[in-house]
């Protein structure tokens, strides 16, 4: 059973493997959306992109599912580990960060801690 570590919000979730990264955010009760976001997101279908996410590593090389087309349009200038967590299938365990946008203290201590912890596989 996949984990997702959400480095802001210094929570780790389970989830099934192939389930909806934003699903399983929502579910938790993490918030995903900045004010923007907040006011304007398409509930899932890939339009708003206020639902960005950052991936900063997993268990293997690929946790998430492959970048969609809706994906490589609509993020072609965000950095390159930014993904929809609304078009993303979890399949192994995952770290993310969630709102990448907004700075986040201690950022460099925060996201090392998260990366050095081992995730169950």
């Amino acid at each position: 059973m996949p984990i997702i570590r959400f480095v802001r919000e210094s929570q780790d979730v389970f989830c099934e493997s192939g389930e909806n990264l934003r699903e399983v955010a929502m579910r938790a009760g993490l918030e995903l959306y900045g004010f923007k976001g907040k006011l304007s997101n398409c509930g899932g279908y890939g339009q708003c992109i206020t639902c960005f996410v950052a991936v900063l590593g997993g268990n293997e090389s690929d946790p998430l599912s492959q970048v969609t087309d809706l994906e490589k349009v609509k993020l072609s200038n965000k950095p390159s580990n930014w993904r929809l967590a609304c078009q993303v299938l979890v399949n192994s365990s995952v770290i993310v960060l969630t709102r990448p946008q907004v700075a986040l203290s201690n950022s460099e201590s925060v996201i090392n801690e998260a990366q050095q912890s081992e995730l169950p596989a």
